[in-house]
């Protein structure tokens, strides 16, 4: 099994997060549920998450 470089898992990580990150902007702005103390809490959220799983 080949390993995987550290720098291509914080590739994976950093994409993860955009996605989930733009995913949340782009349902917020469609339906205003949270304000802007409340988005930043939930991409803390993201990023916090994100950072911490094992690929």
């Amino acid at each position: 099994m080949m390993k995987s470089n550290p720098q291509e898992l914080d590739e994976k990580r950093l994409s993860a997060m955009k996605v989930k990150i733009l995913e949340a902007e782009m349902k917020n702005l469609k339906t205003r549920e949270k304000n802007n103390d409340q988005m930043v809490e939930t991409i803390t959220k993201i990023i916090s998450n994100e950072a911490g799983k094992k690929y």
